[in-house]
């Protein structure tokens, strides 16, 4: 499978869209799998730690901003359009130029300034295409969403933005982290006590100098028996007045162009930082922060981790000052890290096993073998969600949204007879689950009832799941009919029935009834 990246770094965009787009790409060549990067020559790039990763890429030149503002005289530029260098239909062609004449199984879009419009576009070159977004504020044209964040809003935040087909892969258990994350997040021991060794890092470009506040606040308190570790991006234009800060202070260590944060995240009693992705990567080892948030979008997920308890967010970049950061140092080298801190951090879902998710999804097509497994108590929420999919409540002969509580007093009654009952949840060998298949027995027949996960969709799995699951309803209760109800609007499972030798029988009301042997 051939996969490629539409990403860009710069010193306005930062830094983590391209990592990010990096970590991914490095767990799907460690499967095999062959990736390549489009990406513009923007000031600040990061095109030669792709190369040194072992990726192509293909560069885009610059445009002058006269060009891309007469360029794109579109009826509502996106707020970070600025950002592409190039108008949305200029960018789009020199993509598909990038791109070749090679067969992509994978479009994977990182980019604020991209949207439904630029993604449609490249439909045509691409089998599939996935977006990866952190704003939720346009369209998309895709199949799998990625938004790795937690927001108090996260469930419903892309409602009418993709569309209905689409699978979203939503909060930080889809965190793209290192592997480093997920080998350490078990070993670091929990942080409490007084505080020894803090990190200092506001991501690759730090326009605003808040690392220089730090530091500076930091030598005000005079703690000799406190090291800092900085880590600067050689480029910054603030790097000079950094190492003159070093220079004075024994305490303050400068360290640049690291491969990953792990190493000096694991040594560290607390972190000092913005609010974007290294949130996760914190949260995957536990490490206690003070944020200052850079962003806009970066406001609504650090107000939930506030909330929760896992970092304290001090207030957004215009609003801090050298004695904000003295009076938080202060404190908490005060009162150090307390136990409870440590606790919630035992309780949040990063695990740093995201990029490996993704991956097992992405990679997901007709020759994948799966398994069948009786359903869980655990498993409720897992079969409301699909129920509850807006494709699956449109298939259904009841379209209605079906609430918690009515779902709760189902699934546990059928959990309860299994003589009447068998539901299956079908996974990959990983462990993935891919959808569920339910046999209610009624007059002498087991009738069936599948959904697919939306991620899946879209690759042929529906005839592999159903004869997972058929075949695991056979061990456990030998040969049977089978019957099904369908909607004939509903064309692909119409054809899953037909495909697995189902003999078919159309009633009325737009109802096809399916029959054969188990």
């Amino acid at each position: 499978m051939k996969f490629i990246f539409r990403s860009d770094a710069s010193l306005q965009i930062g830094t983590g869209h391209v990592v990010r787009c990096l970590t991914l790409a490095q767990a799907l060549s460690g499967r095999g799998m062959a990736c390549q990067f489009v990406c513009r020559e923007h000031p600040g790039n990061l095109l030669q730690v792709i190369r040194k990763q072992g990726f192509e890429v293909v560069t885009l030149p610059m445009h002058t901003e006269e060009a891309h503002r007469a360029a794109d005289t579109t009826k509502a530029p996106l707020a970070h359009a600025a950002w592409l260098g190039a108008d949305w239909r200029t960018d789009a062609e020199q993509t598909k130029t990038g791109m070749g004449n090679a067969a992509v199984d994978w479009l994977v879009v990182d980019h604020y300034a991209l949207d439904s419009r630029w993604e449609s576009a490249l439909r045509p070159h691409c089998r599939k295409l996935m977006v990866i977004d952190d704003l939720a504020d346009r369209p998309h044209d895709c199949d799998l969403l990625l938004d790795q964040n937690l927001t108090a809003d996260m469930t419903r935040r892309y409602n009418g933005k993709t569309p209905d087909h689409c699978g979203h892969m939503l909060g930080p258990e889809y965190a793209l982290l290192q592997p480093q994350y997920a080998e350490l997040h078990s070993r670091v021991p929990p942080r409490e006590g007084p505080v020894r060794r803090v990190l200092i890092y506001f991501g690759g470009a730090d326009t605003d100098n808040l690392t220089g506040k730090a530091v500076a606040a930091f030598i005000r308190l005079g703690r000799t028996d406190i090291t800092l570790d900085v880590v600067i991006n050689p480029a910054s234009p603030h790097a000079a007045s950094l190492r003159q800060q070093a220079d004075g202070c024994a305490q303050v260590v400068l360290h640049n162009e690291l491969p990953s944060l792990a190493p000096l995240m694991v040594q560290a009693d607390l972190a000092l930082g913005a609010g974007g992705a290294t949130s996760w990567e914190r949260c995957c080892l536990g490490l206690p922060a003070l944020v200052i948030t850079l962003a806009e979008n970066q406001k609504p997920i650090a107000a939930e981790l506030d909330r929760r308890g896992l970092l304290r967010w001090l207030g957004h970049k215009h609003e801090v000052s050298e004695t904000t950061f003295t009076q938080a140092l202060q404190d908490i080298f005060a009162t150090g890290i307390s136990p409870e801190w440590a606790e919630r951090f035992r309780q949040q879902p990063v695990d740093g096993q995201g990029a490996e998710r993704v991956v097992s999804t992405l990679m997901l097509n007709e020759q994948t073998r799966f398994k069948a497994r009786l359903a869980r108590l655990e498993d409720e929420s897992l079969i409301l969600q699909w129920a509850n999919d807006p494709l699956v409540r449109r298939n259904a002969f009841a379209s209605e949204a079906i609430d918690p509580a009515t779902h709760r007093t189902w699934f546990r009654k059928r959990l309860r007879d299994p003589e009447h009952c068998q539901l299956y949840v079908v996974e990959t060998e990983e462990g993935l689950p891919v959808g569920q298949t339910r046999f209610e027995r009624s007059d002498g027949a087991w009738e069936i009832d599948y959904a697919l996960d939306a991620r899946a969709r879209g690759r042929g799995l529906g005839k592999p799941l159903l004869q997972t699951a058929m075949s695991a309803l056979r061990t456990n209760t030998g040969q049977a009919l089978l019957l099904a109800r369908v909607k004939d609007s509903n064309e692909a499972s119409c054809k899953v029935f037909e495909a697995l030798g189902f003999e078919s029988d159309r009633q009325e009301g737009g109802q096809v009834v399916y029959r054969r042997p188990l």
